[in-house]
């Protein structure tokens, strides 16, 4: 199976140790993005991985593109553009205290500025068999929206199945660009055949409404003739943290995975493993409770590692389920 993503890269800082800004004159640096997320996930179990972006034509971007290739993924369809990378800075929370992000300005960033053409999209489609998309893109300037538009068309056109992230952010939005970003999602959707949201992307984005939960994710994928749907639920109490996921199957059929107990050591990343773990299920032709079974696996055991991207294998995953059955309850 051969999966491309078009995404953006970022450059993410943070202190060690659990410190504050305030405390540390030394950050950790890496390079992360939900598309290279997922596909590192796919990658460390032996798919073949390629990345579509845009990253400076300067050390920076020099350094973040070998970041690629060292998570396992294809670097040759990056475009090299620029001077400018987005960045984000985390302080990791410990015990209570949450972690905190700080989004530095990326709109000058090569991936927001960058206008791909057609000839560099096809070629980078060339032999692929799936295409996953970040709905981030939508949002974060209009260069990366017509991106992600013209990604989805020529996939489309090509017959390569879509796969779609929602990744909606209110915070990046008015309500007086709602409306054009709605239009948007509309027609990337009309493309994709796998998607991942929430419940909450379908009715304050998409304004779907039903009679409940599943009356209104029946209605969504019934009108964009979606064939998967999927995302999680975070149970919390003063005593533990659990995670379920879930799979919605044409529309009719759900399944729903047991609540999986999970520590966190580093949250930023979780969902997009949980997404490789759906979509690691799907290509393997495993049953629908054995995929969300795994994905919720492979997210709860994300929160374990240090950095975005997921690094454990499915044979770590499926040696860990069968090793542990009280994980799931």
């Amino acid at each position: 199976m051969k999966i491309l993503a078009f995404g953006e890269v970022m450059m993410r800082l943070n202190p060690a140790n659990f410190k504050k800004i305030t405390q540390t004159d030394q950050l950790d640096m890496s390079f992360t993005g939900t598309g290279l997320n997922i596909l590192a996930g796919l990658a460390v179990n032996g798919y073949q991985t390629s990345l579509l972006t845009a990253l400076p034509a300067n050390n920076l971007g020099r350094a973040a593109s070998a970041s690629v290739r060292k998570l396992g993924v294809n670097d040759q369809p990056i475009v090299f553009s620029g001077q400018h990378l987005g960045v984000y800075l985390l302080e990791m929370g410990y015990g209570g205290r949450p972690s905190e992000v700080t989004y530095l300005d990326r709109s000058q960033s090569a991936f927001n500025q960058v206008a791909l053409t057609d000839d560099v999209i096809n070629q980078s489609l060339v032999d692929i068999e799936m295409v996953h998309i970040c709905g981030i893109a939508l949002s974060t300037s209009i260069n990366s929206r017509q991106n992600a538009l013209r990604v989805a068309r020529l996939a489309a056109a090509k017959k390569i199945p879509l796969c779609f992230d929602f990744n909606f952010r209110a915070s990046l939005n008015t309500e007086t660009d709602r409306e054009s970003l709605r239009a948007c999602y509309h027609e990337v959707l009309s493309a994709a055949s796998i998607v991942f949201g929430s419940l909450r992307d379908l009715t304050e984005l998409l304004l779907i409404s039903g009679e409940d939960d599943q009356a209104i994710i029946q209605k969504f994928m019934n009108d964009f003739d979606i064939k998967y749907f999927g995302g999680t639920i975070r149970h919390k109490t003063v005593e533990k943290s659990e995670l379920q996921g879930y799979l919605y199957s044409g529309g009719n059929e759900v399944v729903v995975s047991d609540k999986v107990s999970y520590q966190t050591y580093d949250r930023i990343g979780t969902g997009d493993a949980y997404v490789s773990g759906i979509l690691t299920g799907l290509i393997e032709q495993w049953t629908l409770q054995d995929t969300v079974n795994f994905a919720t696996y492979n997210a709860a055991l994300a929160h374990t590692t240090y950095g975005d991207s997921p690094v454990l294998s499915k044979e770590f995953i499926l040696n860990y389920m069968e090793q542990r059955p009280d994980v799931i309850r």
